[in-house]
């Protein structure tokens, strides 16, 4: 089964139409060019206004942590399997900086959600799938031989001011200003919010080394009998709208069953990771439903000239133009392929297989390059890689064919000017591996006549 020429055309897509490389940051949309960003994107003043609504919605770059952590996972994946394209590498190396720029624009650590056009503007409100997210990525990049050691030395500074200011609020997410969250109390030993917290402190320790943090990590773990790590399901069952929380769910309890040295909470993350992939499944075909009639709708994204509404009618705040029917059926897609996320982030290939030829028929027919959302599209790239991982796919693609889009800049990329990494050096990525790398040697290695590349192994 040959995935590789969809996987071109998705990556093309979301490097040429989504990713602002100038801040390392994808958006939600694709706008038009004439419509970027003016017209698209909400503003640094409109976000502290919290307009269209406190929450960012239908902002342009409400998704941009959750998407950024998929794109983060699929290129680095890329490279530590050996099938990068050319290009690759320099995306990764954006990504980089957007990671960390996501913990450092805010004063305090404050987690952002996303950034504005101008790389400065941004929500009050934290998530809990943020800092999942964000968590998630910081991990991936902690645990590789595929990144340079300055960007994991970065990786673990920010992360530790970043736990610092969530022990400091006592396991509560807080806004900028300090109130409590809205569903950011993650201190309750249940297991709603258990995976998460477990997933954010074990994270921490990894980055700090400092056993007083494991212990914290495992104290926790432990607490009233390990309930936090119970089974856990809302009332209505997980349904394709709850499906996102459960994405992050899962890649939480990834992170506890690949990292954490205690071996029954590593086989209790496993349960939960088989029970997650089992409640995922039936979503797989949920992409059947997508309309190929509604791309004829062009994009409307400019929210300032809709009506407006009561956020108790529509948490957008804004009546929904016809072109957002568009953006409405493109969530099946995404529903199927944050389904076959999830089964995958389990790392066992037998939970995915009844299921290959349904999530292969998605990528290989969905036209990527029509996508308007990026909540659509990032997945695809991480699930191709993930499943070329488990040998689901792609088997013997360790050479590309895909003439690089990454050399092509996209219209998002030439608005700011100068570029935010020269000005902000302290916050960019690092494009070139240290001397005696695992990738330097590779590199070599390439150089000298070898064909088919070695898989880079994880720490």
């Amino acid at each position: 089964m040959f995935l590789d020429e969809a996987i071109r055309q998705a990556q093309a897509a979301a490097e040429q139409k989504f990713l602002f490389r100038k801040i390392g940051l994808p958006f939600d949309y694709a706008s038009q060019p004439d419509d970027f960003p003016s017209k698209a994107f909400a503003n640094a003043k409109e976000a502290r206004s919290n307009l269209p609504n406190p929450d960012g919605l239908g902002s342009g770059f409400h998704f941009s942590c959750r998407n950024h952590a998929v794109l983060f996972d699929a290129y680095l994946l890329r490279i530590e399997a050996g099938i990068e394209a050319p290009g690759d590498e320099a995306i990764l190396d954006r990504l980089i900086g957007g990671l960390i720029r996501l913990a450092t624009v805010a004063p305090k650590s404050f987690l952002v959600g996303g950034l504005a056009p101008d790389g400065r503007g941004f929500y009050a409100l934290p998530r809990r799938e943020n800092h999942a997210a964000w968590a998630f990525a910081v991990m991936r990049g902690l645990a590789t031989a595929a990144i340079a050691p300055e960007s994991q030395e970065k990786f673990r500074s920010i992360a530790g001011k970043w736990m610092e200011r969530i022990r400091r609020d006592k396991f509560r997410l807080t806004a900028i200003d300090g109130k409590p969250a809205p569903g950011g109390d993650l201190s309750q030993p249940d297991p709603d919010s258990g995976p998460f917290l477990s997933a954010l402190l074990l994270v921490a320790a990894k980055a700090s080394g400092d056993d007083r943090d494991l212990q914290l990590y495992a104290q926790t773990a432990d607490e009233n009998d390990r309930a936090r790590f119970a089974d856990f399901a809302p009332p209505e069952g997980w349904s394709a709208d709850n499906l996102p929380d459960l994405l992050w769910r899962q890649a939480a309890w990834a992170l506890i069953r690949d990292f954490d040295p205690d071996e029954g909470r590593k086989e209790r993350a496993r349960a939960r990771l088989r029970a997650h992939a089992a409640a995922a499944a039936p979503h797989v075909a949920a992409w059947r439903a997508w309309d190929r009639e509604l791309l004829s709708l062009a994009p409307d994204f400019d929210w300032r000239k809709k009506a407006k509404v009561p956020l108790d009618q529509s948490p957008y705040g804004f009546a929904l133009p016809e072109a957002w029917r568009r953006v409405e059926n493109e969530r099946s897609v995404e529903t199927t392929l944050a389904a076959a996320y999830i089964l995958l982030l389990a790392g066992d290939a037998s939970l995915v297989e009844p299921f290959v030829e349904e999530i292969a028929a998605c990528m290989g027919e969905i036209p990527w390059d029509g996508m308007l959302t990026l909540g659509a599209l990032a997945p695809a790239i991480a699930v191709h890689a993930r499943g070329v991982e488990l040998g689901l796919w792609d088997r013997e693609l360790y050479d590309s064919r895909r003439e690089t889009a990454s050399a092509d800049v996209s219209f998002a990329a030439k608005y700011l000017e100068p570029d935010y990494d020269l000005e902000n050096p302290a916050k960019a990525g690092h494009r070139g591996p240290p001397p005696g790398s695992k990738k330097q040697e590779a590199v070599r290695g390439e150089a000298a006549g070898q064909k088919k590349r070695r898989r880079r192994k994880r720490k």
